[in-house]
């Protein structure tokens, strides 16, 4: 019979930091040659982070697009892990939409971990120490997210006040008392432990989920109000010019409301004519350090936007006073 692989699913809210995790791993797990089958969700188009990975890192990658992957694409995410089973991979590393309900998700691996042979499984919930307890109403579907994971793993901590840090943790570990806090190397080194089969079972027996654990009774409910506003959020596309100056691109980002809480646009820039860029927005704060992509060289530029109540023709007229009225 063939050996269980290790699972990761890493979970979290729009923005959080999900896929930088997802490639600080697979770098740092490249030296101990490890390579991991990747599938990684989005709400729209999934192909654009997939290229900000590098291909030599992993042993497949999948993209998945759907805002809620544990309902209206669940049948197709099994398939994918079905595959994965079988592929070359050491391990599956799955990444949830930042607006995803993972509580089906998790019941459906328990549910046919006949037919899905991955174990031990573990879920890394990742949490934006600035942004933690200011979701507003989404606040509860932010909890949902880490509140089933065995690890919590804190970005952005350096860029709040010491105070603030200590009272994010706190909540933290309120909201998912059966959880623990993990950096980069823990989670190496846990992946390392179980690809090679080490006996030092350490994290295993408080962060391996399992049905009766980590998933309550009265939580398995897909009418709950956290589900529910898992199904609040749309994405929309946006074609832009095929070639964009740096500085009108970044001032387009900027001008996008806040309503819009996630924003991604993949442009090939003018006086950087070496690669494609991808340029992210969480809120209200643009990212500024800009993703060179190699990869997807005949999809065209666009900007994809992600929120509970988007207004296309309003982020349609911001990118024509930019940019100008596209053909397409």
């Amino acid at each position: 019979m063939k050996k269980p692989k290790p699972f990761l699913l890493i979970t979290g809210f729009l923005g959080a930091g999900k896929t930088t995790l997802l490639r600080s791993i697979l770098h740092e797990l490249n030296p101990r040659n490890i390579k991991a089958n990747v599938i990684l969700n989005d709400i729209s188009n999934a192909d654009v982070d997939v290229a900000t990975l590098d291909p030599s890192l992993l042993s497949s990658v999948a993209p998945l697009a759907a805002g809620c992957a544990c309902c209206e694409s669940l049948e197709e995410l099994v398939q994918l892990c079905r595959t994965a089973s079988s592929g070359k991979g050491d391990l599956l590393i799955a990444e949830l939409n930042g607006t995803a309900d993972p509580l089906v998700l998790l019941e459906t691996f328990t549910l046919l971990e006949n037919q899905l042979t991955f174990f031990p499984r573990y879920q890394v919930g990742v949490i934006d120490a600035r942004y933690w307890g200011k979701r507003d109403e989404f606040e509860i579907l932010e909890r949902r997210q880490l509140e089933t994971a065995g690890f919590y793993y804190i970005t952005h901590k350096n860029e709040v006040p010491h105070t603030q840090l200590k009272r994010v943790k706190e909540s933290i570990r309120g909201a998912s008392r059966n959880s623990r806090e993990v950096n980069l190397q823990n989670l190496v080194d846990i992946i390392n432990e179980e690809v090679r089969g080490s006996e030092n079972k350490v994290f295993r027996a408080r962060a391996s989920l399992n049905s009766n654990s980590a998933i309550s009774s009265e939580k398995k409910r897909l009418d709950d109000e956290a589900h529910k506003l898992s199904h609040r959020f749309t994405g929309c596309q946006f074609p832009l010019p095929d070639k964009v100056d740096d500085q009108r691109m970044q001032r387009l980002m900027h001008a996008l409301p806040n309503w819009v809480l996630r924003a991604k646009a993949l442009v090939n820039l003018v006086n950087k004519p070496e690669c494609r860029w991808l340029f992210e927005k969480v809120g209200p704060e643009l990212i500024q350090n800009k993703i060179p992509t190699y990869e997807l060289p005949d999809t065209p530029s666009s900007l994809m936007c992600i929120g509970p109540k988007l207004a296309p023709d309003k982020l349609k007229k911001l990118i024509e006073l930019e940019f100008g009225v596209s053909n397409n």
